[in-house]
Order: C-alpha cells, then sequence, then structure tokens
C-alpha cells in the first residue's frame, strides 16, 4: 500500500507532460557510440539511407528538400553525430538527435524562402541486437537478451545461462540460489555477480560446491551481460574469473515519444500432466513518467512443486550414482519417483523512480526484493531395500534486498560521461535443521536448531569517460573512477552440541563473522586508428583490509622439560585486522586485416582476489552428526594472483547470403593461470602433532603449491536471415589440475626428544625401586612441517568443468509474428567414476553425458498480445546440467510443457 501510494503521488505530479528530456538523454548517449561507416560520395537523399542502415537508426527528412545535394564520403569508425557532420559536408542540412537512435534531418532555410513545413519521410536501419553486438567487440563478452530467456522459461535462474559459452553453473534443483562459473572459476568473488552493479556477495559454506550465491527473479530480468577474465574497469575488483551482469527492466522499455504510460503483464503456468510441477509463473510491470521524470513498478510470484524427471537413457547415470549397483530395485523406484519436497514459493518487488535534473543530469532510486522458501531433503532406503522416500531435513527462508541510488551526468561535452552509484545489499537465510536421527542414550543426538546467515555489503562507485579525437583517424577514450564495497557476515545459530561433541566445537553457522573492506582505482585507455586498429590499456589498484577474530584449540606437548608426555590443552586465538594492496594491469590489441567483416584480437591480464571472511576463518563442526570432522581457519591465507591471456577472432558480416542476413562467428581459447589458488583441504593436521597423514576429515582452506590453471576453447555463431535463424555455442576445456599444500599448513609439528634422566622411581605393590627416569623436551619437527600431500581437495575445482554446448534453428512466419525453434543442449559429461568409484579424491566425477532437445513457439497475435509455449526435454531424458551438484541427487526435469501469455501496452 505505502508503494502503490507513493506511485500514484509522483503519478500525479508527472501527469500532462512529455518525455523531451529524457529523450535528450537518450539522444546524446546514442550521438557519441562509435561505429563503422562505408558510404561513397552520392545523391544525400541515397546517402541518408544508407546512414541509416548502417548506424541502426531511423532518419527522418523530406527527400523533396535535399534534392540536389551530394554527401561527402564517409569510411572509418566514428562517434554518430561525427559521422553525420561528415557526410552532411557543405550541405545547407543541419540535423538533430530526437531521441534513442532517431535523427532528424531539415534543409535550412535560404534568405528568399519562408519556412516550409517539413513533410518527413522515415528511413528506418535494421539495429544490431545486444547479442548480435558482441561479434564487433573485440572480448570475450556474451549477452543474453529476454527473447533468449523467454524461449526457454526458466525455472531456476540458473537456466538462463545454459547456452552461453564459458559459462557454467553448479545447480542444485532444491536452492534457489545461482553460483555462476566462468571458465572453471567461481566462488569468493571469483565471478562478479551483480545486479545492476550491486555485488551479490552472499556466502554460505556447503558441500564446496556453491560458497557465494546470489538470488534473482528471471521475470525482472531485461538482459544478462557475460565479460569474461579480468577487468581493468569497473567491477573488476577482487576478479578471476569474469563479471556476471544481471540488468533488471528499466521504466524507459515501455515508454516513449508521446507515450506517457505503459507495462507488461504476464501469467504463465504448466500445461496438464506435463506441467511436471510448474504452477503459475507471471509478473506484472507498470511505468509512467514525462520530462521530469519517470516510475517503474513490478511484482513477480512463481510456484514450482515436486516433478517428475526423464527416464529415458538412464544407463548414462552408470551405476555408482545413489548406489544403483547394490540397491537396482530401490534405484528404479528413485529414478521413476517424483522428486519431492521440491515445493517452493518465490515473490519479489521491484520500484524504480527516475528523476531527470537540469543540466543532462539524471538521479534514480532503485529497491528490489527478493523472498523465497525452500526445502533441503535426502533420498533414503525404506527397509526393505527396495523403495525411497524423501525426508526433509532443512528448510530455508531467504530474503535479499537490493536498494541502489544512481546518479548521472551526461552533458554535450566529450570529456563528460560521469556515473555514480551508491547501493546497499542485505541477505538473509533462515533456516531449520531437524534433529539428530541418532538415539537420544547415544551421546550423539541434538534437538532441532534454527541457523541464520547475513551477509551486509556497501558499495560506492565512481566512474567518467573522456573522448578525444585527433585529425580524423584517432580516437581516445579514458575511462577513470574508483570502486569500495564492504562485506558484513552475521551469523547466529540456536544449535546445541550433542554430548560427544564436547571435545569439538561446533561452528556459529557454516559462515564466521567477520569484514573484509575492497577499494579500487582503476584506468583504462582505449584508442581507436582509422576503424583497423583498436588497442585498449589499463591499469587498476586494490587494496583490501580483512577484519575479525577466530580461533582453535589443539593438544601440545608440555612446554620445557617433562617427563610424563600427556598432552596440554590450549587455545590459539587470532585477532586478525591486516590489509594489503596490488597493482593489475590489462592490455589489448585487435586488427581488421584488410578485410571490414574481420576482426584478429588477443588480450592478457593480471587479477588479484585477497582472502574471503569464510575462507581465513570458518572455524569449528562443518555439519551435525557424532564425527570427528572438523573445520580450521587459516588466517594466514595469501591472496590469489592470476594471469589470463586470450587469443581470438570474430567475424560478421552482413548479406552473406541474401540481403539483409547477418552472421556473427567468435572464436576463442582461452588460458587462465593462478598462484596461490585457495581450496578446502580435507586432510591438515594442526600444531602439536607428531605424526602426519592421520587428520583425514579435519579441513582447511589452504594455498595450492602448484600452478591451477583453466584452459579451453569458446565457440560461437549467430545467423539470422530474418526468416530463420540459427544459434551455436560450445566450450571445449583442456587439462586438469594437481593440488598440493603442506600437511602442517600452521606448522607447529612436534617430535618428542629424550634431553637426559633424572632419579625416580617405579611403584612395585609397596616397594619403590629407584631408576633412572628419561626426561623429554618438545622440538620443532622439521620434517613434518616441510610434508606435502596432493590430492586432498573437496571442491568445484575438483575436476574440470564438462564440455558443453547448444545448437538452436528457429523459423518466423506470418511477417515475423511466429516464432518457432528447436533446440539441442548437449554435454560430453565428465563421468570418469560414474561406475568404478576410485576415491583417489573425496569428490567424484560424476556429470553423465546427456542430449537434452527442447522446442518452443512464440506468437504476437497483435502488437501486443504474445502467446508462448516450451516444451522442454522432448526425449525425456535422465540427466544432471553439467557441473550440477550431484550430491543433492536431484536430478533435472523431464519432458515439460509450459505456456505464457503475455500483453504489453
Amino acid at each position: 500500500m505505502l508503494l502503490s501510494g507513493v506511485a500514484l503521488g509522483v503519478a500525479l505530479a508527472l501527469n500532462g507532460a512529455a518525455l523531451a528530456a529524457e529523450a535528450v538523454v537518450e539522444a546524446r548517449s546514442t550521438q557519441h557510440q562509435v561505429m563503422a561507416f562505408d558510404i561513397p560520395a552520392q545523391p544525400l537523399d541515397r546517402a541518408a539511407l544508407a546512414f541509416a542502415e548502417q548506424a541502426g537508426v531511423q532518419v527522418f527528412f523530406d527527400s523533396a528538400r535535399l534534392q540536389g545535394f551530394a554527401s561527402t564520403a564517409l569510411s572509418g569508425r566514428y562517434p554518430l553525430d561525427e559521422a553525420l557532420r561528415r557526410l552532411l559536408g557543405s550541405a545547407p542540412v543541419d540535423y538533430r538527435f530526437d531521441g534513442e537512435r532517431q535523427v532528424t534531418l531539415t534543409r535550412r532555410a535560404l534568405r528568399d524562402e519562408q519556412t516550409l513545413q517539413l513533410q518527413s519521410t522515415t528511413v528506418q536501419g535494421r539495429q544490431l541486437s545486444q547479442r548480435q553486438e558482441t561479434y564487433l567487440q573485440p572480448r570475450s563478452v556474451a549477452v543474453i537478451d529476454r527473447q533468449q530467456i523467454d524461449s526457454r522459461p526458466p525455472r531456476h535462474a540458473a537456466d538462463m545461462l545454459e547456452e552461453t559459452s564459458g559459462v557454467y553453473t553448479a545447480v542444485s534443483q532444491r536452492d534457489p540460489g545461482l553460483s555462476v562459473n566462468i571458465r572453471g572459476v567461481q566462488d569468493y568473488g571469483r565471478v562478479n555477480m551483480n545486479i545492476d552493479g550491486m555485488r551479490q556477495n552472499f556466502s554460505v559454506n556447503g558441500h564446496q560446491q556453491r560458497n557465494g550465491v546470489m538470488f534473482i527473479d528471471p521475470e525482472l530480468i531485461s538482459s544478462v551481460e557475460i565479460d569474461k577474465g579480468t577487468s581493468a574497469g569497473m567491477g573488476g575488483a577482487g576478479v578471476l574469473g569474469g563479471i556476471a551482469s544481471f540488468n533488471t527492466v528499466d521504466a524507459r522499455e515501455f515508454l516513449g515519444e508521446g507515450k506517457e504510460f505503459g507495462g507488461r503483464l504476464r501469467a504463465g503456468h504448466g500445461i496438464g500432466e506435463l506441467g511436471n510441477g510448474t504452477y503459475f509463473n507471471g509478473s506484472a510491470l507498470f511505468a509512467f513518467g514525462n520530462e521530469i521524470g519517470d516510475v517503474l513498478l513490478g511484482v513477480s510470484e512463481r510456484h514450482f512443486g515436486d516433478y517428475r524427471a526423464g527416464t529415458n537413457d538412464k544407463d548414462n547415470l552408470g551405476t555408482q550414482i545413489n548406489l544403483r549397483q547394490f540397491y537396482p530395485t530401490a534405484w528404479e523406484n528413485w529414478l521413476n519417483s517424483e522428486v519431492g519436497e521440491m515445493d517452493s514459493v518465490t515473490r519479489s518487488r521491484l520500484f524504480k523512480l527516475g528523476l531527470n535534473l537540469p543540466a543532462d543530469q539524471r538521479l534514480q532510486l532503485s529497491y528490489m526484493e527478493y523472498d523465497t522458501d525452500s526445502k533441503d531433503a535426502w533420498v533414503y532406503r525404506n527397509s526393505d531395500g527396495r523403495s525411497i522416500y524423501y525426508r526433509r531435513n532443512g528448510k530455508s527462508d531467504v530474503i535479499a534486498r537490493n536498494t541502489a541510488l544512481d546518479y548521472s551526468y551526461n552533458p554535450d561535452d566529450d570529456l563528460i560521461d560521469f556515473k555514480a552509484k551508491l547501493y546497499y545489499v542485505s541477505t538473509r537465510q533462515d533456516r531449520w535443521n531437524a534433529a539428530s536421527t541418532a538415539s537420544q542414550n547415544s551421546g550423539n543426538w541434538y534437538p532441532d536448531y534454527t541457523d541464520s546467515y547475513r551477509t551486509d555489503t556497501w558499495g560506492l562507485q565512481l566512474q567518467n569517460t573522456s573522448r578525444f579525437y585527433l585529425g580524423d583517424a584517432h580516437q581516445f577514450a579514458v575511462t577513470y573512477g574508483s570502486e569500495v564495497f564492504r562485506d558484513t557476515f552475521s551469523p547466529e545459530t540456536t544449535r546445541t552440541p550433542s554430548t560427544n561433541e564436547t571435545a569439538y566445537p561446533y561452528i556459529k553457522g557454516a559462515t564466521p563473522e567477520g569484514e573484509r573492506t575492497m577499494a579500487s582505482l582503476f584506468g583504462q585507455v582505449l584508442y581507436d586508428y582509422d576503424g583497423w586498429l583498436a588497442v585498449d590499456a589499463g591499469l587498476r589498484y586494490d587494496r583490501y583490509r580483512l577484519e575479525g577474530d577466530t580461533g582453535l584449540t589443539v593438544w601440545m606437548l608440555p612446554d620445557g622439560q617433562f617427563t610424563a608426555s600427556n598432552n596440554v590443552e590450549r587455545s590459539l586465538v587470532f585477532d586478525v585486522d591486516r590489509e594489503e594492496g596490488r597493482f593489475s594491469p590489462t592490455l589489448g590489441v585487435a586488427i581488421k586485416p584488410g578485410l571490414d567483416w574481420l576482426q584478429l584480437y588477443t588480450r592478457w591480464g593480471k587479477g588479484w582476489r585477497p582472502p574471503a571472511v569464510t575462507e581465513a576463518f570458518m572455524s569449528g563442526r562443518p555439519h551435525g552428526g557424532g564425527g570427528s570432522e572438523q573445520v580450521y581457519p587459516n588466517p594466514f591465507l595469501e591472496a590469489e594472483r592470476s594471469h589470463n591471456w586470450e587469443v581470438g577472432f570474430n567475424i560478421f558480416k552482413e548479406s552473406l547470403l541474401r540481403d539483409g542476413d547477418r552472421l556473427g562467428i567468435k572464436v576463442a581459447y582461452f588460458d587462465t593461470r593462478i598462484d596461490n589458488f585457495s581450496f578446502m583441504d580435507i586432510n591438515v593436521s594442526v600444531p602439536g602433532r607428531t605424526v602426519g597423514g592421520t587428520g583425514l576429515g579435519r579441513s582447511a582452506y589452504q594455498n595450492n603449491l602448484e600452478e591451477t590453471r583453466f584452459r579451453g576453447v569458446e565457440y560461437n555463431l549467430d545467423y539470422d536471415a530474418g526468416d530463420y535463424y540459427g544459434r551455436l555455442s560450445y566450450t571445449h576445456m583442456i587439462g586438469s589440475n594437481d593440488f598440493c599444500s603442506k600437511e602442517f599448513y600452521m606448522g607447529g609439528a612436534q617430535q618428542r626428544v629424550q634431553v637426559g634422566t633424572q632419579p625416580g622411581f617405579i611403584q612395585v605393590g609397596p616397594i619403590q625401586i629407584p631408576v633412572q627416569v628419561p626426561v623429554y623436551e618438545a622440538q620443532p619437527n622439521d620434517a613434518l612441517n616441510d610434508l606435502v600431500t596432493c590430492g586432498q581437495i573437496m571442491g568445484n575445482a575438483s575436476y574440470m568443468p564438462a564440455d558443453r554446448g547448444s545448437l538452436t534453428l528457429g523459423m518466423r512466419f506470418l511477417d515475423q509474428r511466429l516464432d518457432v525453434g528447436a533446440r539441442l543442449r548437449y554435454s560430453a559429461g565428465n563421468g570418469e567414476n560414474l561406475t568404478n568409484h576410485t576415491y583417489a579424491q573425496i569428490d567424484q566425477a560424476l556429470w553423465p553425458q546427456y542430449e537434452v532437445y527442447d522446442l518452443y513457439a512464440s506468437y504476437w497475435m497483435t502488437s501486443s498480445l504474445n502467446l508462448a509455449l516450451s516444451m522442454e526435454n522432448v526425449t525425456d531424458q535422465a540427466y544432471f546440467v553439467a557441473m550440477g551438484d550431484a550430491n543433492n541427487l536431484s536430478l533435472a526435469r523431464g519432458r515439460t510443457l509450459t505456456g505464457m501469455l503475455e500483453y504489453r501496452f
């Protein structure tokens, strides 16, 4: 009600005006865009047609008024406004940018003429889509637009990314949290996952598949941008793998010249029995505004339930998943039963208020809230060993709030394009955990309890871009700025230890308390020479501060000399306040070797990521039970350093097979090398131990002593001829990694050394017999302190991600109002342990091969009303998503049919 009241008040305040100021802002943003042109000298009206086509803009003019004038030849890369000036030359014609991608040409009135009313002719160039523009950029970048998202309605946010090369997600079908992996790299901020630029740094330590997740509602997404590798620009602080930006809808997507109110209504549902646990899925967006500002209101609700997995090609799942070789009947029952405890409800709200201030300034306040519940359940076999059931052992409620204040200043000045953002993100997970299943007299029982995990992130971003032009061929763009963010982790728990746990301190939630602050200064220069040579060089300085306290309990030999070697209990407490900084350069070069449609490029850069709070401070019992598992802190963990290199080429060709078609090809080889890569070592020893190799189940984060390397090749192809189209993406990963570390990661290994004797006695009944008693002393054990072990890793980096790709083919009918298509999603899998557990590592390679086919159709019955249908997994394949969380045993959905009705106004 409060939100509605605010909206109504703003609507009344804005009523009756136009969007002129907003159009000016958009126009000035458009006219600075640099594009390639090749237009020979010719009659001006024909040159205007060519300009509209190559620039992808609308040009309004009266062709009769331009008769008798000729254009100047235009060749090279120019901002749109400069390109238009050069094209018009000395012709007595003026131009103005009226709005986003709209230009009006008017002939100047001569002295003996009266001003004439302009009779406009519209010439509209077919604008490149965001996805197609990536094939013009000399770096590895991908865009997932709304049309691509809608062709496969996402149930999990990870579904949006499955067709993007180089991008993986460790999916747990039960957990709506999204963890993005780029080229094998993920977790703890190695990938900057953000919503509208706001970092999503929520982290709960789990079973090492996903340490750092974000929550986003696909209904509120406009597009997703993936920028791979290190970055010298905004958002690159602490990044080794790349930046995943989820951009929410904006009011200006529904408004335009003369349109002060607009929006979108969507309602979807599973169809019949093929709905397969997909219930209501819909949203409502309302936008209104004028030259003063605009408002966007949005709500979304999504309901899902238990579903059936696919059952065909079940042998691809091997014999080891869920103990198939030992319980084949129960396994068949598991495969053919519904995946239980999957019901969930998600509700989201979005509010944006934008104000157009004088002198080309804009201020926007935005707020987004995401609220969802989910279950945690595991598969258990009945006592007869012939059937299965799901038992809930946890339930989570997550609420994520994102608040931001954006400011921009973009006057008609090439030196100023300033943006600033102040934001606050708060994510809280309240999780109920079931009581122990052990008997209450066993000493291992504990009652049910509640954990609470909260991550608060404050951030500030400042950035400006200045453009320079030297002569006709030399263009410079200099971007510089600063970024600061601070993460605060605040866990709570009501858990009480069992009787047998008193010797092993339990953890205060899976994420410890602590704070980490990062601040960056960065600058990047882009140079373009005559459209065929592009060079960019950047440098950033990152500095971090880690604050918190942690500790562990150890048992060590007594100090000084002793005759009895009973260990003494000691508490090691660390009050941490660390600071460190580092410079990270980047460099990129791209050329067009005499062919305007071919671009060759290479990029190199360094990255730097300091340890996160969880890695450094986590201490205690990782989960319930009566075992001796223990996680130890590592306050001495070193920062990771990466060296990224890639080489690739772009092809973008228009009118290849028919007039107006477009072919884009992007191929890149990448090689990311990381020193001091942090991983969970599951066999460590702590100070005071006198032997090694006995710490299995005792874990700590360690820096890999070996170089960690992620490399591979990405293939992308996009062809669109209007009436038909095709898209292809494929990722091929190369090689494997070794993970080695010192077993005594803190040092402190001891040995008992005899240093002499002293008089003593032994008691034999009532008689004391004098003897020389050995005297000992604890000394460092250098051999154990230098002991290095390998392969003791638990986590998503244990294996390279499996090769994965997708192929989409589609056709458009009825003036392109009807769009039908088919898609293949394929993974070669990584199933070396599907039929044989080697246990060389605790994590097993359990990602089966799969081929999944989808069908979709979209029909715009009117310009405002659309009906979309999607059938996922047509052949009912039994599969896990590549790099999915196989430990959770939640297979992907089987054959599922859904429909979505959309109305735009």
